[in-house]
């Protein structure tokens, strides 16, 4: 059996920098949610929300002065075209095929063919006109650093919000897809047109521009060693102590499926420990 959400969202974290892909994005990550990745299915589990008014009282226990209804989210302006692949894929210029039904391309909001390898599984995220949602910069992560509850957690502090969103990923065989944005031939929206049937591709659109296919987790540094014996621990700078979110799940074979040979023969003992250490207690907390 494969388990097409697991690989997925674990092939795009490799290709990116602190993101996390979203298997279902029309049901959104919100700013500000804080949890913890299930290590079973790679879904986000939100425990919470530090806008939800019932949060403010952690807040007021670290910093009577600070309320979030005052740092509301940001929102940035639309970016152009996001493509993500995993290794393992090549873009090229968009053909349907002899065999495609006759759709009008040149008016496409997007279109590309992507060319994937055999032998292995990969993956393509493409999101049209995304935008950034994010919590204020450098005003309140350092706050939230203080509270205690969030050690072992993640917290997300930005998602990218889109108008539409394409999911594919590969079935190990070499072959090459079509994907198309195109008006709609209902109405005044967007839809997508694809060469492929595979159970493995996922499209949407949303009018409101709420669906979110990625977003950032990040995670309190483990320890803060002190200068000397007996001196409190410092204050961080802004944002300098959140680190990365390390999700916890084993490595992946080509289905999605623990990969046993990585764990026996190539991971450091020591980086094995940290992190059942780490998913261990995130467990117990909470």
């Amino acid at each position: 059996m494969v388990r097409a959400e697991r690989k997925y969202v674990d092939l795009m974290r490799q290709s990116t920098v602190g993101l996390f892909a979203n298997w279902d994005p029309e049901n959104p990550i919100e700013v500000g949610s804080y949890g913890r990745f299930d290590l079973d299915t790679t879904r986000f589990t939100v425990l919470g929300n530090i806008y939800d008014p019932e949060f403010q009282v952690l807040l007021d226990a670290v910093d009577g002065n600070f309320t979030m209804s005052d740092h509301p989210p940001e929102l940035d302006p639309v970016e152009q075209d996001m493509i993500i692949t995993s290794s393992g894929v090549r873009k090229h210029l968009f053909s349907p095929g002899a065999d495609a039904k006759k759709e009008n391309f040149n008016k496409a909001s997007f279109k590309m063919n992507f060319k994937f390898l055999s032998g292995k599984r990969s993956a393509v995220l493409v999101i049209h006109k995304p935008r950034l949602y994010h919590v204020p910069r450098n005003t309140v992560l350092d706050v939230l650093y203080r509270i205690p509850e969030f050690n072992g957690l993640c917290i997300v502090p930005s998602v990218y919000k889109c108008r539409g969103w394409s999911i594919y990923l590969s079935s190990k065989l070499e072959e090459t897809v079509a994907v198309a944005l195109l008006p709609s031939k209902v109405g005044f929206d967007l839809e997508w047109w694809s060469n492929s049937d595979s159970d493995f591709l996922r499209q949407g659109t949303d009018k409101n521009g709420f669906a979110s296919p990625l977003f950032a987790a990040q995670q309190k540094l483990p320890l803060i060693r002190r200068y000397m014996r007996g001196m409190p621990i410092p204050d961080p700078e802004p944002d300098k102590f959140w680190i990365d979110g390390y999700p916890g799940w084993e490595p992946l074979d080509e289905d999605g499926n623990d990969d046993p040979i990585w764990e026996e023969d190539y991971e450091p003992d020591v980086a094995r420990v940290w992190r059942r250490t780490m998913c261990k207690s995130s467990m117990t907390r909470w």
